[in-house]
């Protein structure tokens, strides 16, 4: 005789618990990597110190992710149950593509001029029209990356 379907999940719990430990310990691990000290690179002989430690916790924490997945016991069923997600809007592969257009602008034209032609053509395609509202928030937008880089962290901009 077979039992009701509840619907509640066969997890092994002490199995997820034990992986989510371990993701959690590599990643704060990773984390501590970058308080290491850099070498100059003719005594690094082409890797930094950094790499084999990371690498060996990027493993540990994918191998603790499978883990994860497998204490959760999904079936091919439960993948099929999966609803396929939306098509992204084109919205999307434009805003991208602006980006890419801002990154390759800003060496060429400098920060203030990418940041002031980018943040009005960026609110235009996402579909904002109040012309006022723009114009002051883009301009205060200006006027703190001046006063944070150049005036409190006196760091040139390009």
């Amino acid at each position: 005789m077979s039992t009701p379907d509840t619907g509640a999940r066969n997890v092994d719990r002490q199995l997820l618990i034990e992986s989510i430990v371990i993701m959690i310990f590599a990643a704060a691990m990773f984390a501590v990597t970058f308080t290491f000290h850099k070498v100059p690179a003719i005594l690094a002989q082409g890797i930094q110190p950094t790499a084999y430690p990371r690498a060996v916790l990027i493993i540990m924490f994918l191998l603790a992710a499978l883990q994860a997945v497998k204490a959760t016991r999904l079936t091919a069923e439960d993948f099929a149950l999966l609803t396929h997600p939306k098509p992204m809007k084109p919205v999307v592969f434009i805003t991208v593509g602006m980006l890419i257009v801002f990154l390759l602008l800003m060496p060429i034209l400098g920060t203030f001029l990418t940041v002031a032609l980018f943040c009005p053509a960026l609110a235009l395609l996402w579909g904002e029209r109040r012309w006022l509202l723009m114009g002051l928030s883009f301009a205060g937008f200006l006027v703190f990356l001046y006063l944070l880089f150049r005036v409190v962290m006196n760091v040139p901009l390009p």
